[in-house]
């Protein structure tokens, strides 16, 4: 499967995560598991991945404990870095 392919798919599944927010925790390690996923890609790229996967988690328990949250500006960051990812990788 291709870059392109595995990131166009990542976007159906952030879309799927930002419209009922289930299953956070899968999520995020789909996110992370994606981005290993891609082939060619500096290292920085994974890591950049894990942090996004340390982003959707901890703002969801912050979320869940009644905290402030930014899980309503981490979801569209993590869309526009992947569609970034995209363009670069075409």
């Amino acid at each position: 499967m291709s870059n392109k392919s595995v990131l166009e798919r990542l976007l159906v599944e952030i879309d799927g995560y930002e419209t009922n927010r289930n299953d956070r925790d899968a999520f995020a390690k789909r996110v992370a598991e994606s981005i290993e996923a891609l082939e060619g890609v500096p290292y920085s790229v994974n890591q950049e991945g894990r942090d996004w996967q340390y982003k959707i988690e901890t703002e969801g328990y912050f979320d869940e404990e009644g905290f402030e949250s930014e899980i309503d500006e981490v979801i569209p960051k993590l869309k526009e870095w992947v569609n970034v990812l995209i363009h670069t990788n075409s």
